[in-house]
């Protein structure tokens, strides 16, 4: 199918999964759907199952957007405290439409844990609630990671699938590869018909000693890929920098977390290390997988990183937390990041390259040779150091699901062309029609615009005035400027508040307690961190945090 067949079915309002290979430009559709959206003034929920898919798009995590979290199941009384949520309400209330990214990464019962946690919000027992959702991915690429030895079921498998009315939109021109043998032996993979002829292909660099050496370099276990990092920074001139993973709190459950954190123990480095972010900090500019060089070191001594977009970033430390009952029972706090001469090929999916040493002979699940060799352009920018069995293998299951999904586009194809170019637009402008903002939805936008009272205290702000110098001024508490920035907030106002900014340590163990507190509210956060944070300090963080 081709995108333009694929967007007129989305358009329709169809629930939607839009697959195809890597490269075949399922992310540019998905942004071209939700501009659409956007434009007409539709509430539309943009997330992907990572937070580097979800970046992409400039969304966020299914996790965090649902708020199902880490759950793998929802009891009755957690599902009450997800429906007092506040921000939850506001945002799954007002959603007509839903857009996971990167599904092949999504457990069946996370798909069918969504469905369930939307209906209830929305009061209605269609799927998701009446949302519209479009699930997008490639399930040749990599499955759901699981913490136990079961087999993780892909979302095709949930409950949910069956039921949803489901169209398929399967992509099949490609666009990131231009190499005509890299795309055979990319759909070699894909059909299973990849033989010794097309492996031989891939080694047409494995003697170069000229291929670009700095290249980045594809592993598939991370002790491989220490040991380069490790290499990497010894050969760099200049003093080394090392931070320590501070712990507090029971020292078992600082082990486990300590373990299940990607920064290092120690981190050692010198500018111009090779570096990668291993956090989350939307408010900062980056997330897990941001890649760049460090350029330099803070007047606190924290490195400063010059993105691949060419942002500097100053990467103060980060808290990782176990919480119980709303108190921290164990914290570690370490830089967010690590060395990235090398990195995974779990790290790399929805990556694009133009070149990467390739090392698949340690391969030990199914996917890991697809989405290796697929983040690279074209066929000479591709260093294949070695390859196992494994690398190339196929699950049994994907291949009989793609053949279903296949047959499955086809007739969606089919089945839209028999639709006259006018009542196909007469159906796309019914649905749009239906998911526009009613005129109570309206009124309460023309209810939420700021008084003169809210846009004085927005004129004394913009002038770098502190929130007790704006109260004095006004003759007002700090508790009703508040007020009034956080109603400016809610509008959708850009405030100028980085001069309110607290230290970068206590702000990101002030936004730590915030996203493990699952809400907005200011009292669970201030009985997680205690006394020695302010209120004040606390609203002032959500401000920065309700930005984005």
């Amino acid at each position: 199918m081709d995108q333009k067949t694929a967007f007129n079915i989305l358009k329709l309002g169809q629930n939607v999964c839009l697959t195809g290979p890597a490269g075949s430009g399922k992310t540019y559709l998905l942004n071209k759907y939700i501009n659409y959206l956007k434009s007409k003034g539709v509430a539309v929920g943009v997330t992907a199952s990572t937070g580097i898919a979800a970046t992409h798009m400039n969304g966020m995590t299914i996790h965090s957007w649902s708020g199902m979290g880490v759950h793998d199941s929802i009891s009755n009384k957690e599902m009450r405290k997800i429906l007092k949520k506040r921000h939850l309400v506001n945002r799954l209330k007002s959603a007509k439409v839903l857009i996971i990214d990167e599904v092949s990464m999504l457990h069946s019962f996370q798909l069918d844990l969504i469905n369930q946690i939307c209906r209830r919000f929305k009061n209605d027992d269609r799927p998701f609630g009446g949302i519209q959702v479009i699930m997008c991915g490639d399930f040749f690429q990599l499955p759901p990671v699981s913490n136990t030895q079961e087999k993780s079921n892909f979302i095709s498998e949930s409950d949910i699938w069956q039921n949803m009315d489901l169209k398929i939109c399967y992509l099949d021109e490609q666009h990131r590869q231009e190499d005509k043998t890299l795309i055979k032996i990319l759909n070699g993979i894909r059909s299973n018909t990849c033989d010794q002829k097309l492996i031989s292909k891939l080694e047409i660099n494995s003697s170069n000693s000229e291929f670009n050496t700095d290249t980045t370099k594809l592993y598939t276990h991370n002790i491989d890929v220490d040991s380069i990092n490790e290499l990497e920074l010894n050969n760099i001139a200049g003093k080394t920098f090392c931070y320590s993973m501070r712990y507090n709190g029971k020292e078992a459950l600082a082990e486990a977390l300590k373990k299940g954190c990607l920064a290092p123990e120690k981190l050692y480095i010198k500018k111009g290390a090779k570096v990668m972010f291993v956090k989350n900090n939307f408010e900062a500019g980056y997330v897990n997988g941001t890649l760049g060089y460090v350029v330099d070191f803070s007047e606190e001594g924290f490195p400063i990183v010059e993105t691949y977009s060419d942002k500097q970033i100053v990467a103060a430390p980060m808290s990782w937390i176990i919480e119980d009952e709303g108190s921290i029972k164990a914290e570690i706090v370490q830089i967010p990041l690590r060395l990235a001469w090398a990195i995974t090929v779990h790290k790399s999916q929805g990556m694009s390259l133009d070149s990467a040493e390739i090392d698949l002979s340690k391969s030990f699940v199914q996917g890991m040779g697809y989405v290796a060799l697929s983040r690279v352009r074209t066929l000479s920018g591709i260093k294949l150091k070695g390859i196992n069995k494994m690398a190339l293998r196929v699950n049994e299951e994907v291949l009989e699901l793609d053949k279903q999904l296949l047959a499955n586009s086809q007739e969606a194809k089919e089945r839209i062309r028999t639709l006259s170019a006018s009542a196909l637009e007469k159906d796309q402008q019914a649905y749009l029609n239906s998911i526009l903002p009613t005129e109570k939805e309206k009124a309460v936008s023309i209810k939420k615009v700021p008084g003169a009272t809210y846009l004085e205290t927005k004129n004394l702000l913009d002038k770098g005035l502190s929130i007790k110098e704006i109260a004095n001024r006004r003759g007002m508490t700090d508790s009703t400027i508040f007020g009034h920035l956080e109603k400016l907030r809610a509008r959708g106002d850009e405030l100028n508040i980085e001069h309110l900014r607290p230290d970068s340590e206590r702000f990101s163990t002030i936004q730590t307690a915030f996203e493990h507190s699952g809400g907005r509210s200011l009292t669970p956060v201030r009985e997680i961190l205690g006394e020695s944070f302010s209120y004040q300090e606390l609203r002032i963080v959500r401000l920065f945090m309700d930005q984005f």
